[in-house]
């Protein structure tokens, strides 16, 4: 995925759509573009399979959390059944909300699996929860190697120090879609106390997915549906604002988006600490240098967590208070973290080098 732009786009959800809903995206897409060597092409899902076959080597595909119950890869799988060329899908995950392996799958999702694993060497995917789904399915041909962005430096960094703890220089980043599900509003969440959290501390706050501030943030304030009467009582309620004038004048001031990979690694280290439940913001700390703790929340999250050595908690069991983070912050262990990705990495290089795909990455 390319850095969109937002000039490019005429209204908000065609530039949300491009952006897969979730800025977390472009991390594990131009990671894998960064760790592919060689030279390539960028396709989109649909595409020219016969043409495909005769001009390239192969297709490399960056995966998500792909294998979940909500989704139907049947016109990912069309073309994909067409090719006689290698497929290679890498950081493929499964998704569901607590540890069960047996995941209902739509038609589409289980013809776009045939079609990867009937092409493929073997397939990388997140953790040990998604290799035993699969498993259950009866594809035993997988490596688990976790997500590529686990593996992409942005910018050079020193392992971090912990400091004085300073609630002031702490980026948080929960996690929502639209506003306009309203038990998201009305029901207590781990999510929902975030948002509530860094809005009375005036505190920075991430956003990936979250539909109504990207569209602030980026440009797009003003589009009607952004603007109804029910979705600003819902996202003030969210808050716990009764001011949408001042709501949003916090979120112009202290919240915080990226479109460029490089510029969201260069924004880390203004931060002493990052927290939340946002898989990708805490990888791009860490891998920025600064520390980070995740609050997982699914399977998604809880099985990249303990595969990388990532430092979490269990969401709903979370303090979100000053002390609570502070004691999180006083009792990060980064060493681990650091120490499995750098055997993870050779895990990875290997897996890569199985299905013949060059890389500038180093064992």
């Amino acid at each position: 995925m390319q850095r969109p732009n937002p000039a490019n786009f005429s209204d908000f959800s065609h530039l949300y759509q491009a952006l897969g809903c979730n800025t977390g995206n472009l991390l594990f897409t131009n990671a894998v573009w960064r760790q592919v060597g060689g030279q390539k092409t960028r396709l989109n899902f649909v595409f020219d399979a016969e043409k495909a076959n005769e001009e390239y080597d192969a297709i490399i595909i960056p995966a998500a959390n792909w294998i979940n119950a909500n989704v139907d890869f049947g016109h990912v799988a069309e073309p994909l059944e067409k090719l006689k060329i290698p497929v290679v899908i890498i950081g493929l995950g499964a998704q569901n909300e607590g540890y069960d392996t047996a995941i209902p799958l739509k038609d589409g999702t289980k013809r776009f699996l045939r079609a990867v694993f009937d092409r493929a060497t073997s397939v990388s995917v997140r953790g040990e929860f998604t290799q035993n789904v699969l498993h259950r399915l009866g594809y035993r041909d997988t490596r688990v190697t976790g997500c590529p962005s686990l593996y992409c430096d942005f910018r050079q960094f020193q392992s971090p120090r912990l400091e004085t703890f300073d609630l002031s220089r702490c980026l948080l980043h929960p996690t929502r879609y639209s506003a306009s599900h309203a038990p998201y509003a009305r029901e207590a969440s781990p999510n929902r106390d975030i948002f509530r959290f860094a809005y009375s501390h005036r505190l920075d706050l991430l956003f990936q997915s979250e539909l109504e501030e990207l569209a602030l943030l980026l440009g797009f304030e003003n589009e009607p549906e952004m603007h109804n009467e029910r979705t600003l009582m819902l996202i003030n309620e969210i808050y716990k604002s009764s001011n949408w004038q001042e709501l949003s004048e916090y979120l112009r001031q202290k919240g915080k988006t990226f479109l460029d990979v490089d510029a969201w690694a260069d924004a880390m280290p203004a931060y002493q600490f990052v927290y939340g439940t946002r898989l990708h913001g805490t990888i791009m700390a860490l891998n920025s240098g600064t520390p980070g703790m995740l609050l997982y929340h699914d399977s998604r999250t809880r099985e990249m967590a303990e595969f990388a050595g990532i430092p979490h908690i269990d969401a709903n069991k979370a303090d979100i208070s000053k002390r609570g983070i502070r004691k999180a912050y006083e009792k990060l262990n980064l060493s681990k973290y650091y120490q499995k990705r750098a055997k993870n990495i050779d895990s990875y290089i290997s897996f890569l080098k199985e299905n013949n795909v060059e890389t500038p990455l180093s064992e």
